[in-house]
């Protein structure tokens, strides 16, 4: 369903906005930066998730 996920992920390696990926029941299930090629989900935030990140550094 539309709007059930963020509408982009960011990679966490190359820090490009990502928006080839699946989200399921609130939980990333696959993800692909087109930039770097990057596809371990574990390398992907949300956008809040990145901003928190950020403010952490």
């Amino acid at each position: 369903m539309p709007g059930d996920g963020p509408e982009f992920l960011i990679c966490l390696d190359c820090e490009t906005p990502c928006y080839t990926f699946e989200w399921q029941e609130g939980i990333l299930t696959e993800a692909t930066c087109m930039m770097c090629g990057e596809d371990d989900v574990d390398s992907f935030a949300t956008e809040e998730e990145f901003e928190a990140l950020s403010a952490d550094h």
